[in-house]
């Protein structure tokens, strides 16, 4: 599994999208001019009342990380 991105690098975790809006975040977030990243949901960063939703644990969500441009 991929590490999540770490604020010490300047990264800052956004919300959690599903696809659709996580594109629209991308261009969004790069417009207004952040670097952006986009990480798959790691099922233990759900909340207790998440952790019964299918589509979370499918790993259909994505986690949206943002960064000021240098």
């Amino acid at each position: 599994m991929l590490r999540p991105p770490a604020p010490d690098e300047g990264w800052e975790r956004r919300f959690v999208a599903d696809p659709a809006r996580a594109q629209e975040a991308v261009e969004l977030y790069t417009w207004a001019g952040f670097d952006v990243r986009v990480e798959p949901l790691d099922p233990e960063d759900l909340r207790d009342e998440c952790e019964s939703c299918g589509l979370a644990q499918a790993g259909l969500f994505r986690v949206i990380y943002t960064r000021r441009r240098k």
